[in-house]
């Protein structure tokens, strides 16, 4: 229940409301109210609580409101009692919770089944179902999103007709989705540009089968790209002013030039102009400002527009597409989703090859990860000198170990020579040491200086081989990355020549 006191100026214009309001339902419209009142009724919060639309200097009253007018003490009051609105099918009664979108001709409510499953629900509105042209294209609308098969599309999962007084409008049930790709861009923190352009590419590619059969939106924004939170994906929707090629009975409604946008952001130059041609490129080109818009969070104007380039270099290639997207002169564009996608995943590969040949031609060779040896134990036992290793002792490390200069000084067995050391795992034995403290020194130094030797000659041999393994690569990749251009620009010429065959 809402109350609120009115001045005599908002008395009377509510009391013509009420002289036109049957009291059935239905929708009423006061035509030439003043401006001024208007607004002064909506800062009084009356058209927010009433929903009341506003078509110039017009006000309507919706069906789904019961509105009484009454006088308390002489001072006039209006009273806005809301009631539930169930749609009815054959097989399913929904219950209206909210409005959640208004379009031209019609609005999308979510609905609620008896058994609590939530849908959106979009009805024609009563003015528009009184148009024969609105009207087949609704039900050409819903039809299409039953009928297609298309991944991509919305799926409309049901119909009925709501009736009040003498006017049918019919309204189609689909899925309740999360929001939109608006919705997405809106909130950078959560969905980075990288995640929207892998979401809008798979929406490209699930639309490939609606363009080939010669269909084409012409409404293409971000609003009516919808998102399912549980599919982590896009949906294309509202094809109210789509062509389509299928022919439904009764509901044939041929596209002609005069149908124009009520929204011209997204719009093609085509679309823009009287009698302006249109076919799959104009939807084409509203992708194209999207896929920059995806990155920057502007919609391109002009030619001297923020490119993706600017804000990520890594998907710089995407600019060339998006400007082949957006050309003026729709023969300048793409002629097809097909080359669209097959110019993005050349494009993308290149890209990658060549940032992998930059890369491997401004890395540093590390070789922090090349085994180092350390002695962590000595011991003598009966003239032996036992030496513990960090690690077992093998391979070219051993080898350059062994071919550190040795001193042979002695004929009775004592040797400060790799060769003659006895090494078994991590541990080297130097014999004949015997009881001479001298010997002990010499030995423990000579073996000391070879292993750090060693060390070192081991570094500076796997560095090499990695220098000799790295100017391979980069010789390789950018044998790859000449490859990679002569295959971007063969493929782009013969796909583009294949197009127009």
């Amino acid at each position: 229940m809402f109350n609120n006191l009115l001045d005599s100026t908002l008395e009377k214009t509510l009391s013509e409301i009420m002289k036109l309001y049957d009291g059935h339902g239905g929708r009423v419209t006061v035509i030439d109210v003043d401006p001024l009142i208007l607004k002064e009724l909506k800062r009084r919060d009356f058209l927010n609580y009433l929903d009341f639309d506003l078509s110039g200097n017009a006000m309507v009253v919706p069906s789904y409101k019961a509105i009484a007018y009454k006088f308390n003490q002489n001072k006039p009051s209006l009273v806005s009692t809301r009631r539930l609105k169930v749609f009815e099918t054959f097989t399913e009664s929904y219950t209206r919770v909210k409005s959640i979108g208004n379009g031209g001709a019609g609005t999308v409510f979510e609905v609620e089944t008896p058994d609590g499953v939530r849908y959106a629900l979009k009805l024609l509105n009563a003015e528009a179902a009184g148009n024969s042209s609105k009207l087949k294209r609704f039900i050409q609308e819903a039809r299409f999103e039953h009928d297609c098969k298309c991944r991509s599309i919305v799926n409309a999962v049901d119909f009925g007709c709501l009736i009040t007084d003498d006017v049918k409008q019919p309204f189609y049930v689909m899925p309740l989705m999360d929001g939109s790709l608006a919705n997405l861009m809106s909130n950078p923190g959560e969905f980075t540009s990288t995640i929207l352009l892998k979401m809008f590419l798979e929406l490209l590619d699930g639309l490939r089968c609606f363009y080939s059969d010669g269909n084409y939106h012409r409404d293409v924004k971000p609003q009516n790209l919808l998102y399912d939170g549980k599919l982590n994906r896009l949906f294309l929707s509202d094809f109210g002013i789509a062509h389509i090629e299928t022919h439904y009975p009764g509901a044939t409604v041929e596209t002609v030039a005069s149908d124009r946008l009520a929204n011209f952001q997204y719009a093609a130059p085509e679309q823009r102009v009287k009698g302006g041609k249109c076919d799959q490129r104009s939807d084409i080109y509203a992708y194209g400002l999207i896929l920059n818009e995806l990155f920057t969070g502007a919609v391109p104007q002009g030619t001297n527009y923020k490119r993706i380039g600017d804000v990520a270099p890594e998907y710089a290639y995407l600019d060339e597409v998006v400007e082949h997207m957006i050309a003026q002169n729709p023969s300048d564009r793409y002629a097809n989703i097909d080359s669209v996608l097959l110019d993005i995943e050349v494009l993308s590969k290149a890209a990658d090859t060549k940032l992998a040949s930059k890369q491997s031609e401004e890395s540093i060779i590390d070789t922090s990860d090349v085994l180092q040896m350390r002695i962590i134990n000595k011991k003598w036992d009966d003239g032996t000198i036992y030496f513990e290793m960090s690690d077992d002792l093998r391979g070219q490390w051993l080898t350059i170990f062994k071919s550190f200069r040795h001193r042979s000084f002695c004929t009775d067995g004592f040797h400060l020579d790799p060769n003659w050391f006895e090494i078994t795992g991590r541990i080297i034995k130097v014999f004949n040491v015997g009881y001479n403290k001298e010997r002990a020194r010499d030995t423990v130094e000579y073996v000391s200086n070879a292993v750090t030797w060693a060390n070192n000659e081991y570094v500076r041999m796997v560095n090499n081989e990695r220098k000799r393994a790295h100017e391979e690569e980069v010789k390789r990749r950018k044998v790859e990355l000449d490859r990679a251009d002569k295959n971007a620009k063969f493929s782009r010429d013969i796909n583009e020549m294949l197009a127009q065959l």
